[in-house]
């Protein structure tokens, strides 16, 4: 198999990453600052978690509807319109009205302009990228995208006490937007055609595999708002000691996908990759000690970037290229509203029970990402047979009404 250093050298693809990975920063910023803000502005971390859940409710119905706009628009018009927009709302919700029902509006105009990056650059890869090296160009997103998940908690918390949550929503806000432009700017994006899907709004979800991937990494990442959550209130007071120990997470997602990189995808693959996960976010839960917490959140984080990378390769093989945009805008959808969803029910319970039971509330969701695709495995590829876009997708066994 060849390395991740044969994948990033090919043309173009270095300056899709890098500028994906600044725009997609405010990912691993938002939700946190959202938390803080709301928190520090109103007093509840239920009204914190109610205003993240709204911002779901806006990503969960723009994913898909933005895959299926890149058809018709383009991706730098759209690109462009969702990069203002939802800079815009970002710094409404950082310096407006200190009201409930503002902000919970403005979140929801927030995850509807999110702007469709993964679906851009994720149907752009299989133009970019040889076929026989599929498995490696997903293997180096997923970690390069753990970046994210490393920075971006330890600024948000790093400048909110030292500035103000709303400086720190307006620097998510700035990040973003300049990520954005590199991105519309790469000579790929100016390049990029998507062809017309041949299917309903929706369709693409009635591939087994497709679906499988698309709710387990919406599981995964709603066990990682949990988490974040959990541990902004564990640590109260502390808030660059909760920077860090989120970045610590993502350290062991990075350092599991580099010993992954190589390792074969299997239909059980998805699951497997995803048990360090369930049994680090269950250990994170049994004492608030930072340091043990940090290194419960490292095992847990092993499995993160190997487990995401069989889900794109999953969606990407299973497909038609004319139908990925729109399944990359659901599994966009799924990582926002996940992430959100998470930290929304985490927050009630720490109002009402307490952090580490919020901790559990992740661990329970990180176990359903293993169940689930290891009860579907049977209608999981083995993408060590062949990898990449489809001509035909008639041999995907497809959703029936009825099916047991």
């Amino acid at each position: 198999m060849a390395s991740l250093g044969e994948v990033a050298r090919i043309d173009g693809l270095a300056r899709l990453m890098g500028s994906q990975l600044i725009a997609r920063m405010p990912q691993g910023m938002l939700s946190i600052a959202l938390l803080i803000h709301v928190e520090h502005v109103l007093g509840r971390y239920t009204d914190a978690g109610l205003t993240v859940a709204a911002f779901s409710v806006g990503a969960a119905v723009s994913g898909p509807l933005m895959g299926r706009w890149l058809i018709v628009l383009g991706a730098r018009r759209l690109l462009g319109a969702t990069l203002l927009l939802n800079a815009a709302a970002m710094t409404a919700i950082a310096f407006g009205p200190h009201l409930l029902w503002v902000f919970m509006a403005l979140a929801v105009v927030l995850g509807f302009c999110t702007p469709p990056i993964l679906p851009i650059t994720r149907s752009l890869y299989p133009v970019l990228v040889p076929t026989r090296l599929s498995a490696q160009v997903y293997s180096l997103d997923s970690i390069t995208q753990e970046l994210i998940w490393v920075v971006g908690p330890v600024l948000v918390t790093a400048v909110a006490p030292l500035a103000g949550s709303s400086v720190a929503l307006l620097l998510v806000a700035v990040l973003g937007f300049a990520g954005g432009v590199l991105l519309l700017t790469a000579p790929a994006i100016r390049l990029a055609t998507f062809p017309l899907s041949g299917k309903r709004l929706g369709g693409v979800l009635l591939k087994w595999p497709v679906l499988i991937a698309i709710v387990a990494c919406a599981l995964q990442n709603a066990s990682y708002g949990a988490v974040e959550a959990a541990s902004v209130a564990m640590f109260d007071g502390q808030q660059f000691t909760v920077g860090v120990v989120i970045a610590v997470f993502a350290v062991g997602s990075i350092v599991g996908g580099v010993m992954m990189s190589r390792a074969p995808m299997r239909p059980w693959s998805m699951a497997t990759r995803q048990i360090t996960l369930a049994v680090g976010t269950l250990a994170a839960a049994l004492s608030p000690n930072p340091w043990w917490v940090g290194a419960a959140l490292f095992v847990a984080g092993l499995g993160t970037a190997p487990s995401l990378a069989v889900m794109y390769n999953v969606v990407s093989s299973s497909l038609r290229s004319g139908d990925a945009a729109e399944a990359f805008g659901w599994m966009s959808s799924g990582l926002l509203a996940g992430i959100a969803l998470g930290s929304a029910g985490s927050g009630v319970l720490v109002d009402h029970i307490g952090a580490q039971s919020a901790m559990l509330f992740g661990a329970g969701l990180a176990v359903l990402a293993v169940l689930l695709p290891a009860l579907g495995a049977s209608k999981l590829p083995d993408l060590t047979v062949r990898s990449g876009p489809l001509l035909d997708t008639s041999a995907v066994p497809v959703i029936r009404i009825g099916e047991r």
